[in-house]
């Protein structure tokens, strides 16, 4: 509801944002992953709420294509990161369905970060009574299983060809919240040391909510933000180079970089030396953008830069006019 009622009172920014989107790239296309340059230290691929049901099966068919699309690139694929909102109502059996498809077809080992559908959720529909409580710690469960680690919280870090990835998450703090998120104090000193302990290289900060005011969230998704003034992530953040924040849940499109200067909500930003990246929804479709399924993208670490090309994994489309290159300092 509050998607909808910010595309209604932002009619005109909804219209220019995919028409400047689809306009330009329409025709665009690229082979199968292997536009990126020799001297790639990193590929990863970056998806977000794909939002899986167990007795859905379309969502399901939608992961399966990307799967398939990927096991026949024509380079490495390192890593693939699911930003949140695995499924859609919290329930195990759907849970157990996402990280069954991710089992058995990844073609690379897969980050997955809990949403707040994974969480927050819990008894949407009718579909399951747990608490928020059993929820959280039913996907700490899976998740440590399928990574085989021990991580006892809802964040934790991995590394991918040497370099970091900081995952954070909901911690369900006085019953929690429907579409927020609750982090401790202990969270915040985590997420400080592991930043510091990069010492300057690339690291990444994946979580399923963006930052307060970052990439159009407030003309997106109002109210759907970590709030700084009760998380304020963001100073922590600024205190160290190279930091990359990735994050879903506005179900924001893929916009050009045209749309992003007209509208002013652009999927890859940077604010005081943090690049801040807004990924599509997967498995729902878009607004303020290109609006269909299956999109998401491609991010490419080099020595001295960092490439993020949006594309659309079903249909192997490349948004060429949707490119952002960051400078490493």
């Amino acid at each position: 509801m509050a998607v909808f009622m910010s595309i209604m009172n932002n009619f005109t920014t909804f219209i220019m944002a995919i028409l400047l989107t689809v306009i330009p790239y329409a025709g665009f296309e690229l082979p199968v992953i292997d536009n990126k340059e020799d001297d790639c230290l990193l590929t990863m691929e970056l998806i977000s709420d794909v939002h899986i049901e167990e007795k859905e099966l379309f969502r399901q068919a939608f992961m399966l294509a990307g799967f398939n699309n990927l096991k026949y690139a024509k380079c490495d694929v390192d890593g693939i990161l699911v930003a949140g909102d695995i499924t859609n109502f919290a329930d195990e059996p759907s849970l157990a369905k996402y990280f069954e498809l991710i089992e058995k077809y990844s073609p690379a080992p897969v980050i997955t970060i809990a949403g707040n559908h994974d969480i927050g959720h819990v008894g949407d529909r009718g579909v399951t009574d747990i608490t928020r409580e059993e929820a959280m710690a039913n996907f700490i469960r899976y998740n440590n299983e399928y990574m085989g680690t021990a991580y006892e919280h809802n964040y934790f870090s991995t590394e991918i060809n040497g370099y970091k990835f900081i995952a954070l998450g909901d911690e369900v703090i006085d019953g929690g919240h429907w579409d927020g998120m609750d982090i401790s104090d202990e969270q915040m000193a985590f997420l400080d040391s592991e930043l510091a302990s990069a010492n300057g290289e690339p690291v990444f900060v994946c979580c399923h909510w963006p930052v307060d005011g970052m990439n159009g969230q407030e003309i997106v998704y109002p109210d759907g933000e970590i709030e700084l003034d009760k998380n304020d992530i963001k100073s922590v953040m600024e205190k160290y180079e190279n930091v990359f924040y990735i994050s879903g849940h506005i179900h924001g499109g893929i916009k050009s970089t045209v749309a992003a200067e007209f509208c002013d909500m652009a999927n890859v930003e940077q604010e005081n030396g943090v690049t801040y990246v807004s990924l599509p929804t997967y498995g729902i479709v878009n607004s303020f953008g290109y609006p269909w399924s299956g999109t998401g993208m491609q991010m490419e670490v080099y020595e001295d830069h960092i490439i993020f090309r949006p594309r659309n994994f079903i249909t192997n489309k490349w948004f060429t006019n949707a490119v952002y290159t960051i400078d490493i300092a």
